[in-house]
């Protein structure tokens, strides 16, 4: 551990995943956050498929492999059902011509819809089309435990065997592989780090003061503002973290803000807003920042969401999108969809490499060795 100075600091830790301490979730379940994650997921399925294939697999066992639950119905959750549905039925048939009848994918989601943020109608069009696809929905539904092993058998903690996943609603289900995307929870950083008290001077300023302390800042002693549901970092619409005594009780107790901190992505959130913890919320916040920070002069403007929409894939060649009050499904909001992940992709030459790729996914189908 060591102490660095610095002259602007930005806070963008990200979030974890939300477990709401569901016994064996931590340690038995599979998450959606970063490469690591996909590439445990991508040896999970296919370690289930190649037990599945053994001789001395029986069909119950087979079944309960080749079973995969989502706990989730948001656009991760979805956007990864469609995806796995599609790797089955297009490059794992191939393979395993035999097993793909024994597959199932079954998506469980709390709320009694899935994909809330979206328009009911198009919520209902990715439901139709999940069950045409074999693809169950299972809505209104609580999970109370996973843990290794088929139900009514004792655990047995090998890679190769099934878990139980256990619903309240409908008692234990055997599944091969549990994919958990219910939601964030603050990075353990921001309740430790900055869940004390911080004693600062000249760093601060106080907004309704034109920018200048009234009283003796160093001999006040300040807490960060969190949000009271989420635990995100206040900031004020420059993205500056806002501060109160430690001691204050008043609601209308003039804030302070850091003059040089700032916070953004899903670990922040903007006073007075409730912007949704999205990549494209984080992207124009990080954009907005650094034009700021680059040109000098952060106290010219103040951040303003341009909300863009949202898009979500479905599988088989079709998706959905909700923009400007317009709906738009099938397969033309598909090629919406990837035309805009392309446009968004850092680089020309990661733009020419990906296109390569679905190219060559196309033609030749995807490649399923392990990595």
């Amino acid at each position: 551990m060591f102490e660095m100075g610095w002259d602007k600091l930005v806070v963008a830790v990200g979030c974890y995943s939300q477990t709401f301490g569901t016994e064996g979730v931590v340690e038995n379940a599979f998450f959606l956050k970063d490469v690591g994650d996909a590439r445990r997921i991508r040896n999970r399925m296919l370690a289930c498929f190649e037990t599945a294939s053994l001789p001395t697999t029986t069909e119950e066992e087979r079944r309960a492999l080749l079973h995969f639950a989502v706990v989730g119905g948001g656009p991760t959750g979805i956007e990864f059902s469609a995806e796995l549905h599609d790797l089955i039925k297009e490059d794992m048939t191939r393979l395993y011509p035999d097993l793909v009848k024994y597959h199932k994918i079954t998506v469980y989601d709390v709320a009694p819809q899935i994909l809330s943020m979206f328009d009911k109608k198009l919520g209902q069009y990715a439901v139709d089309a999940f069950k045409r696809d074999g693809i169950e929905v299972h809505t209104s539904t609580h999970i109370e435990e996973l843990r290794p092993g088929l139900p009514g058998r004792k655990p047995e903690g090998d890679w190769s065997s099934a878990f139980t996943l256990k619903v309240k609603e409908e008692g234990e289900v055997a599944v091969g592989m549990c994919i958990w995307s219910t939601g964030l929870m603050m990075n353990p950083f921001i309740q430790k780090a900055l869940g004390g008290e911080i004693q600062v001077s000249k760093q601060m300023l106080l907004p309704d003061q034109g920018g200048q302390p009234v009283y003796d800042t160093a001999k006040a002693h300040w807490k960060i503002q969190k949000h009271p549901r989420s635990g995100a970092i206040i900031t004020n619409a420059r993205l500056q973290p806002l501060l109160t005594e430690n001691e204050a009780t008043d609601p209308k107790q003039p804030h302070a803000s850091f003059k040089d901190v700032f916070a953004l992505g899903d670990c922040a959130s903007i006073e007075g807003t409730s912007l949704p913890a999205t990549a494209q919320v984080a992207n124009q916040k990080a954009k907005w920042l650094a034009k700021r920070l680059n040109k000098g002069d952060i106290q010219r403007s103040e951040f303003t969401f341009r909300d863009l929409g949202a898009m979500a894939y479905i599988g088989n060649w079709n998706a959905i999108m909700q923009s400007g009050g317009q709906d738009i499904s099938g397969f033309a909001a598909w090629v919406i969809w990837r035309g805009a992940y392309l446009a968004k992709t850092v680089s020309w030459r990661n733009r020419i490499l990906i296109a390569t790729y679905w190219c060559v996914n196309f033609l030749f189908g995807r490649d399923i060795s392990r990595f």
